[in-house]
């Protein structure tokens, strides 16, 4: 339970700090370290996970979760790194001489893999989702969505396409592609509709590799019935 309520401290810190332009910049900056301590410690208490690499069988998978974990914790390094370098409030007597601290690519670099990290912190998401569900549909409201199928199918397609608006609105492709960009249709958006649709962009990419990870498992799983009938 600690480690789960970790983990649902680590997702609210990340989508609050995303809303960078809803927060003051001292807000962002002291949530960003209260999130990079957080998962340093969600790193020490998960730290068998990269013990195993050495045990089991690697099958396409494995290595698909793999590569999506590495790729999450060298994107958030590098989120979290780069908003350490270009602080203006919290480290600033710190690093005021340092001369990327004004670096305009540097910047871009701290938002092009917030985005990125937040691709693959929904994947994460989507990876453990059956586990994170067990625990989340003892909520009485939650709950209910198993007994409707039809309402749940509804839901998960406003929030893909939640996502997708949100997508363009921010012109996440430009922010990937260090492009600058000084204002987007979604700076515009009310507080509480941004982070809604911010939500649901993290939804988006849950639902992708949720259903990319089950197609591969059930294609393993078929591979395996095929080998244990030729025997």
């Amino acid at each position: 339970m600690r480690r789960f309520g970790l983990d649902i401290l680590l997702l609210l810190l990340f989508i609050l700090t995303m809303g960078f332009r809803l927060l003051a910049q001292t807000w962002h900056e002291v949530l960003g370290l209260a999130l990079l301590v957080g998962m340093l410690v969600h790193l020490w208490l998960n730290r068998r996970w990269f013990t195993s690499w050495l045990r089991g069988r690697w099958g396409r998978v494995r290595v698909l979760q793999t590569v999506m974990n590495v790729l999450l914790l060298v994107s958030s390094l590098v989120a979290l790194g780069t908003g350490m370098v270009i602080s203006n409030h919290v480290l600033v007597q710190f690093l005021i001489h340092v001369p990327l601290h004004h670096n305009i690519l540097v910047h871009q670099l701290h938002i092009a893999s917030s985005f990125v990290m937040l691709a693959f912190l929904g994947m994460h998401i989507g990876m453990h989702w059956r586990g994170l569900w067990q625990r989340l549909r003892r909520v009485p409201v939650l709950g209910r969505l198993d007994a409707h199928p039809v309402l749940r199918g509804w839901l998960l397609v406003l929030l893909f396409w939640g996502g997708c608006a949100y997508a363009r609105l921010d012109h996440m492709g430009d922010r990937l592609l260090l492009r600058h960009i000084f204002s987007t249709p979604a700076s515009q958006l009310p507080v509480g509709v941004s982070y809604l649709l911010l939500v649901c962009l993290l939804a988006l990419f849950a639902i992708l590799f949720y259903y990319l990870q089950a197609h591969w498992q059930q294609k393993a799983q078929a591979k395996r019935a095929e080998e244990v009938g030729a025997r």
